[in-house]
């Protein structure tokens, strides 16, 4: 009796082990399509149902979508139209999971870092995730980000100017996506990435004379720009 106690303990462990290892893995590559800029593949780790939901909340602000239909669509639009995938180191720890049959709860660390990665990626944030088991795979229901950098460095405040203006760019508000990265380069004249950004949006809009300008200045200060060069070239020819 005791020794049939002592397998079924540990049946249950190995089963819990297992299950969170398989959640882990689903929250890693959902990022890593993201950033890889692989729509389909990011879309296939999510509900896409009208409880679907994601946030974000840090720099001085918020922000809260719900519904599939009202970001879901949208982002595999603007990440299959992406021109700068981009190559990460993704470090996430300090989980906590709690699962309970097709139900998961789960809240970690994840530290964005990599070689040429500018201050946008460079960071830390408190992540939490809802999800559900649907036909024997985890999908993620809903996703809230929680930035750690502080909403007063130089660093953070570039970070949000060029989230917003990618939102911007996602929504289709191209003018006012340009209107947020003209600040940001403002702002932050010796950054490659404001440049990068602003070069995208004119593309978006068109223009393909300042769309170039911005891409070469970019190039200029970050040899090492490669998503700049490959725009260039397309720009170009």
């Amino acid at each position: 009796m005791f020794t049939l106690m002592v397998c079924s303990i540990s049946s249950s462990i190995f089963a819990q082990n297992a299950e969170e290892d398989a959640i882990k893995k689903v929250l890693l590559a959902e990022t890593q399509t993201y950033f890889k800029a692989q729509g389909d593949a990011w879309q296939a780790f999510w509900t896409h149902d009208a409880t679907t939901n994601r946030a974000g909340a840090g720099n001085g602000g918020a922000s809260f979508v719900t519904g599939w239909e009202n970001f879901g669509p949208q982002t595999v639009s603007w990440l299959k139209d992406s021109p700068k995938p981009v190559t990460l180191n993704i470090k996430n720890d300090g989980y906590s999971i709690k699962t309970d049959g097709k139900l998961a709860w789960v809240e970690y660390t994840q530290q964005l870092t990599g070689t040429g990665a500018d201050s946008v990626y460079n960071g830390i944030t408190r992540e939490y995730r809802f999800l559900v088991k649907e036909k024997n795979e985890w999908k993620i229901n809903s996703l809230i980000t929680h930035q750690q950098n502080s909403s007063a460095s130089s660093q953070a405040i570039e970070a949000a100017l060029n989230t917003t203006g990618y939102n911007l760019l996602s929504a289709k508000k191209i003018n006012d996506a340009i209107d947020v990265f003209l600040l940001n380069v403002k702002l932050f004249p010796n950054s490659w990435n404001t440049y990068d950004s602003l070069g995208e949006a004119y593309a978006a809009a068109g223009d393909k004379d300042l769309a170039i300008k911005n891409y070469e200045i970019s190039i200029k200060i970050n040899p090492q720009n490669d998503n700049g060069k490959k725009m260039l070239e397309k720009l170009k020819h």
